[in-house]
């Protein structure tokens, strides 16, 4: 569960988004090149609807002022052909505006398909270092909610833009042609519109804005809470939990309320100005009547249907460009941050000519490296495990205290110089936070060092590409992910190369098995979320089968053993025999019993080698590991 003390800060995100920027929208306007000629089409029936619009009262005026009447010659075969006519326009604006709406939802889902495809391909090229300081609730906001937003720009923000503009300059022209006086009237409820437009536009900008970031809130700590709900439930937390998400929940429905309040208030202004256009058009009319030619043409009925329709129409396409305003500051404020996720830059970068890392042949190496996390180290004090630990311990809190206080990094590691050869079991141990499991994220290259260097055959690793590099690898972890999927799926990861009897191959060689055969549908068989139905040795037993599907060169396994129960322990070591066997491999492990036959063992202290050698020369020294060996054997 997330800590309450923190603020609501820590789940919410900065409120971005300028009234216009031309390059965002150039940059949104990329995805929909590729759907240029749709796009293209999409503005001409669009056009096309606000033209039919802008002709649909004339025929209809037509109709009442020369087919109705009874003093107009011929007036049932007019009456016959215009209703026909009017019909037909009816059925034309019906397909155009079904055929508009089907291609603009098309251009709209297909921008928001290559969007999404481009931000996933860009979280999944980004560092660990990047994920240590962003939260995944805000980066499931980013692939989500706000691509989400931009799907009305894509689809109805361009296009339908296009239309309003065309039907509100065709109404103008209409009311001119008809009677000038009255459209400069009519025209004089324009300010009063745009008034109340731009006061709508800002508040509601505003209001939208607000709900936009209190909704990333409530999203990340909903993720954090759920991934997080084992200590929840295991504390007792369960009220608090609920109490903090009631929070952020009411401040986001207090956002939403506000939003909404903006269009109640809107939209009766809207509706009250069409009214008075509509006054002052009956009035006009009256007054012509009375006032015979000093008011110009004499009105009929079919000129004030006319006026009356164009009325509404002139007053919905600007009710509808303030709309899309607030949903083109909300694709602005959606894209700007999107595209800062986009533009991230790669921590752990490809050289522009990498190499392919070829099978491993000598050795891998660390040389002289230091190492900070995010640049300037990462808080991992280690925990106490004896009181001379203790002592040191303190001793590191203190040199981070004098390293933040003088600018320099937190080191993580400090000059570490190790060389693993080729077909060595050389083992990692120490107290937590002395620099283990960094020296494995440097091997395999999740993190780039600050000094030093680490080379593979000879060769830094910055030189290789990544794929290849880590294609040679396999890293077996103390917390096991399994993904929602079969079990075949989650030993072999989706790789076509990996074939069910290969999977089948791997599980029988490490002891997996027994088990997978024994559920209901064997090797296809469902993985509930992170293995739920799982024991732990269980989902162990999977990570070695997985390990050895990949077939690497070098295994790292990190804390691999150290939660097993004794049944399953045998079934593990035995497991652990076979995987490491013809292999070299880099085993940190708190179970010192797990690593007493390996090639060398690599004390760590406070981010330093503090000893090294076999396990009998280790002990024989009187040092560092025969304390921590005591301290776990001790009766």
């Amino acid at each position: 569960m997330p800590p309450h003390g923190h603020g609501a800060s820590q789940y919410e995100e900065e409120d971005l988004g300028k009234v216009f920027d031309a390059h965002l929208v150039r940059r949104l306007s990329h995805y929909l090149k590729p759907y240029a000629k749709l796009v293209a089409a999409a503005i001409f029936l669009a056009i096309l609807a606000a033209a039919l619009r802008v002709v649909a009262p004339l025929i209809a005026r037509h109709i009442l002022d020369y087919c109705i009447p009874a003093d107009v010659p011929e007036r049932r075969t007019g009456l016959t052909r215009y209703t026909v006519l009017y019909l037909g326009l009816l059925a034309a604006m019906f397909a155009n505006n079904y055929s508009l709406t089907y291609i603009t939802a098309w251009i709209g889902q297909r921008g928001m398909y290559d969007l999404r495809k481009d931000v996933f391909r860009k979280l999944s090229s980004l560092s660990l270092r990047f994920f240590d300081r962003n939260p995944t609730g805000r980066l499931l906001t980013r692939t989500t909610s706000d691509v989400q937003v931009l799907n009305e720009f894509f689809s109805e923000g361009v296009v339908y833009i296009f239309a309003d503009f065309v039907l509100l300059f065709g109404i103008i022209i209409a009311w001119f042609y008809f009677n000038w006086r009255l459209a400069i009237l009519l025209l004089l409820t324009g300010p009063i519109m745009g008034v109340a437009a731009y006061r709508f536009q800002i508040k509601a900008r505003a209001a939208y804005r607000a709900s936009r970031v209190r909704l990333a809130a409530v999203n990340t700590y909903l993720q954090e809470s759920l991934a997080g709900i084992r200590t929840v439930q295991s504390f007792n937390q369960e009220n608090a939990s609920q109490k903090k998400y009631e929070t952020l929940n009411a401040r986001y429905r207090d956002a939403q309320i506000d939003t909404v309040k903006q269009y109640a208030r809107f939209f009766p202004v809207v509706e009250i100005i069409s009214n008075l256009g509509g006054v002052i058009v009956l009035a006009y009319a009256g007054w012509s009547v009375v006032s015979g030619s000093a008011w110009g043409k004499t009105f009929t009925a079919g000129d004030i249907y006319a006026y009356l329709q164009y009325i509404v129409w002139f007053f919905m396409p600007i009710q509808e460009l303030a709309e899309k305003y607030t949903v083109f500051q909300g694709a602005m404020a959606s894209g700007e941050r999107i595209f800062m996720l986009m533009d991230q830059p790669v921590d752990v970068p490809d050289p522009p000519q990498p190499r392919e890392a070829a099978a491993f042949r000598e050795s891998v190496e660390l040389r002289n490296v230091w190492f900070a996390y995010n640049g300037h180290g990462k808080d991992t004090p280690a925990a106490p495990i004896s009181g001379m630990l203790d002592e040191s311990n303190k001793d590191s809190g203190a040199r981070k205290e004098e390293d933040a206080a003088s600018g320099e990094p937190e080191w993580v590691l400090r000059d570490v110089s190790m060389r693993v050869n080729r077909g060595q079991t050389v083992a990692l141990v120490g107290a937590t936070g002395a620099g283990k499991s960094t020296v494995i994220n440097l091997i395999s290259r999740l993190y780039d060092v600050q000094k030093g260097a680490v080379l593979y055959d000879g060769v830094n690793v910055c030189e290789y590409s990544q794929a290849s590099l880590r294609r040679r690898m396999a890293i077996v972890l103390q917390d096991v992910f399994l993904f929602s999927g079969t079990i075949a799926e989650n030993i072999n990861l989706g790789n076509p190369s990996i074939t069910i009897e290969r999977v089948e191959q791997a599980a029988r060689y490490v002891n997996a098995h027994g088990f997978v055969s024994r559920l209901p549908k064997g090797y296809q068989s469902e993985v509930l979320e992170r293995g739920a139905t799982l024991s732990t040795g269980q989902k162990q037993l999977l990570a070695f089968a997985r390990a050895v599907a990949f077939d690497p060169d070098i295994l790292i396994l990190d804390e691999a053993t150290a939660n097993i129960d004794t049944e399953t322990e045998a079934l593990i070591q035995d497991a652990l025999a076979k995987l490491m066997r013809d292999r070299t491999c880099i085993v940190v492990a708190h179970r010192l019993s797990t690593i007493q036959n390996a090639s060398r063992i690599v004390v760590f202290h406070h981010g330093r080698i503090h000893e090294e050698g076999t396990h009998q020369e280790l002990l024989a020294r009187d040092g560092l590991y025969r304390n921590l060996y005591e301290l776990q054997y001790k009766v």
